[in-house]
């Protein structure tokens, strides 16, 4: 035994997946469907799937589909719209039907599209219009008298009926309220036939509501009779437009019977939807050509001289000017605002392609230039290979030797790092490397250098220590290099050092004997060396060429200061002058003997590590290491960013 409709409907759930996708599932049978089960269909549901057409919803506005044509359409098409009026007009029909035979009333009329096609001419149409008149469907009707049994009634089916009967042969109609009812038929025996109040005031209402249904489908039953034939005698006139009015229809119909037998309310109501199809149809016919005009100019401009810099004003001044923009009747109806929308859509197509076109160089100009690094990376490791690139390596010596080189000349016009500024990375690379390993040497057997050991002697150390097997010959070479260079430099320092004392001492000993008032400008070195011997200045100078030097530079300095007076003027004048000079010349003398301290010696350490940042006989690249290890990690920064580029893009 099958399920009837009503339960088999009951077993349909609807439900939405994760997407927000609709679908239904049963519970009986556990099936899951993705389209709508025809038992939860409407009447107008299962007739469109015996059409072409189909139904579909997107985010809760349906359109539809031609499976034929593969044309779709967010209006209902016209033959779905006949459709639902006839489907919806025998439902109406049914629905009405079935009541009245539940009520024991007159089947209404079927509707227009259940009936026989309308034959005949105008008159035949308005004859059976009449026929439908509210007089006749308002006359009398033989009732069957019901009377109250004894006993009462057996059901409430029954005394309901009994008191609609009563209703009825009172007259009562719809427009009677329930106040006037009761005092009309409240003294008859049938008024008792419903017991309580509320189930009488509830059958009213349903036999009120009965003759307003039946009045209102006799009225709409009319309606379709006389319908075709308004609606030609509209279409015949040539008078009737979508925005003519009812005012306008009564002074060019005044002469035809037709439309002066008609009710005033029906054949307004007529005339109202026929404007209103006449403006539907007038609106899908400017969407269409809008639809039309639009796809053609899109077609047009791209055959146009018309690039991403064209502006607005010289593109519409293209457009205008076209052959076949001129040509065409109903591109000349374009409005301006259409066409800056096709404009802006095929601006930002054109943009997109340029962003697109430049994004690919961009990456292989990118790709271009990384290869380009590798291959002179590739290079400079040749040349170290060989011994030719050193962490003291000078760029114009090396450039000769790879300046026609194709990989060199591939990283010329390049974006991002230089082959010079890849070069100085190989060589801090190396140099760091020959730190390193220079560093490790020092910490296992740095005691046992000296400025003397030779590189045989430096890899029997390193062998000793067993050193050999982590540091490559090559790098042990180097590292040999560099540390004979920092021990040649801290012997130069030293010298240095140990020299400029040894002048200052000198002219220590030469400002203490100006207080030896024993010694003569004439007397020779032998001569005055008793007086001065007890000199601790005397003593301080170690090396008696040193003394007898820094004695000579006394006595000549005493003899010039003499021929100094003899040359001055005479008289007192002169003399203040010349004594004044030669007060001078001793009191710098005084200063420089009076500035020695303690502390002299490590203000001289300090000027010599001054003089020593300052040397020409520095590597440049060691006073410029801070600067240069900066200038690194922005190149890496640069190389990485090109790098992102030319790999995230892609």
């Amino acid at each position: 035994m099958s399920a009837s409709p009503a339960s088999a409907a009951g077993n349909w759930s609807e439900y939405k997946n994760s997407e927000g996708r609709t679908y239904w599932s049963n519970s009986i049978t556990k099936q899951s469907v993705w389209e709508k089960p025809d038992e939860l269909k409407t009447p107008f549901e299962r007739a469109i799937g015996k059409t072409q057409w189909k139904q579909y919803t997107s985010k809760g506005r349906p359109y539809y589909v031609n499976n034929t044509t593969k044309e779709t359409k967010w209006d209902m098409p016209d033959e779905l719209v006949a459709l639902k009026e006839k489907v919806d007009a025998e439902e109406a029909y049914k629905a009405e039907r079935k009541r009245r035979i539940e009520l024991g009333l007159v089947s209404p009329t079927p509707p227009r599209d259940m009936s026989p096609e309308l034959e005949g001419n105008d008159r035949n149409a308005l004859q059976r219009y009449r026929s439908l008149s509210p007089a006749r469907s308002e006359s009398p009707e033989p009732l069957e008298v019901i009377t109250f049994p004894v006993g009462g009634f057996s059901s409430v089916e029954k005394a309901e009926e009994a008191f609609i009967y009563l209703l009825k042969r009172e007259k009562i109609d719809e427009k009677w309220t329930w106040d006037q009812t009761m005092r009309k038929i409240i003294m008859d025996p049938l008024y008792k036939a419903l017991d309580t109040l509320a189930q009488k005031k509830a059958a009213f209402e349903k036999y009120t509501a009965s003759i307003v249904a039946e009045r209102q489908a006799i009225k709409d039953a009319r309606i379709a009779k006389i319908r075709p034939a308004l609606i030609k005698l509209f279409q015949h006139s040539g008078y009737i437009k979508p925005y003519s009015t009812t005012k306008t229809a009564d002074r060019v119909f005044a002469r035809e019977r037709l439309w002066r037998d008609s009710k005033p309310d029906e054949r307004k109501l007529i005339l109202d939807e026929y404007t209103a199809e006449l403006r539907r149809r007038e609106e899908e016919e400017e969407r269409a050509l809008r639809t039309r005009n639009i796809e053609n100019l899109s077609a047009l401009v791209r055959e146009l001289e018309i690039t991403v810099s064209t502006t607005w004003r010289a593109a519409h001044n293209l457009i205008l000017a076209a052959p076949s923009f001129k040509e065409s009747s109903d591109l000349s109806r374009i409005e301006t605002i259409d066409m800056l929308q096709v404009y802006d859509d095929y601006m930002r197509q054109l943009e997109q392609e340029n962003e697109e076109e430049t994004r690919r160089y961009r990456i292989e100009h990118a790709r271009k230039a990384r290869k380009a690094r590798e291959g002179f990376k590739a290079l400079l490791s040749e040349l170290e290979a060989k011994g030719e690139l050193k962490r003291n390596s000078k760029w114009k010596e090396l450039f000769p030797k790879f300046k026609n080189d194709e990989r060199y000349l591939a990283m010329l016009g390049q974006h991002g790092s230089s082959a010079l500024e890849l070069w100085m990375d190989a060589v801090d690379d190396i140099s760091e490397e020959v730190e390193r390993a220079a560093a490790k040497i020092e910490r296992e057997v740095g005691k046992d250098i000296k400025l003397e050991t030779t590189l045989e002697d430096l890899e029997a150390l390193i062998k000793a220590a067993h050193l050999d097997t982590q540091i490559d010959a090559k790098m042990r070479k180097e590292a040999h290099s560099l540390i004979h260079e920092r021990l040649a430099q801290q012997a130069a320092d030293e010298a240095r050092r140990a020299e400029r004392k040894r002048r200052h001492r000198m002219d220590d000993l030469r400002y203490a004997l100006k207080k030896v008032r024993q010694i003569d400008v004439d007397m020779s070195y032998d001569d005055a060396l008793p007086h001065m011997k007890d000199l601790p200045e005397f003593k301080d100078v170690t090396d008696d060429e040193d003394r007898k030097t820094a004695y000579d530079k006394f006595i000549k300095r005493q003899k010039e200061k003499l021929r100094e007076a003899e040359l001055s003027d005479h008289g007192s004048t002169g003399r203040r002058g010349s004594t004044n000079r030669r007060d001078e010349g001793d009191r710098r003398d005084r200063d420089r003997y009076r500035s020695r301290s303690p502390q002299r010696d490590e203000r001289d350490k300090r000027k010599d590590e001054r003089r020593d940042r300052r040397s020409p006989d520095l590597d440049d690249r060691d006073r410029k290491r801070p600067r240069v290890s900066s200038d690194r990690r922005e190149r890496s920064r640069d190389r990485k960013r090109d790098e992102d580029v030319e790999e995230g893009e892609i």
